[in-house]
């Protein structure tokens, strides 16, 4: 960055005009990260919101006894779920993240 300083300053820039230009894009760039966080924070507040919904909804209708949750079925089917999951994508993840590793050392 040096460099980048003494060039400025043989066409007569200056330090000051260089440093005012560094804080002004760094503002530029907290301002990007905070509305992006800010659209995460949106994004996973509605989720929260509704998933909050959906587990009152559930539990009233278990509690009425409108559904009569089989938990033990729910289970092998999740567990078949990720088996499955894990069959298609893993070997694939653990492949490319063993690639990315070796390439940087």
């Amino acid at each position: 960055m040096s460099w980048l300083l003494e060039a400025l300053a043989a066409l007569g820039a200056g330090q000051r005009l260089m440093m005012g230009a560094m804080l002004l894009v760094g503002a530029l760039y907290l301002f990007k990260a905070v509305k992006i966080g800010r659209l995460i924070g949106t994004v996973l507040s509605s989720g929260a919101a509704y998933g909050i919904v959906v587990l009152v909804g559930a539990g009233v209708a278990i509690g009425l006894g409108w559904v009569d949750p089989n938990v033990g079925r729910m289970t092998s089917q999740l567990a078949t779920f990720v088996d499955t999951v894990w069959n298609a994508i893993g070997e694939w993840v653990i492949d490319a993240t063993i690639g990315r590793l070796e390439e940087t050392t």
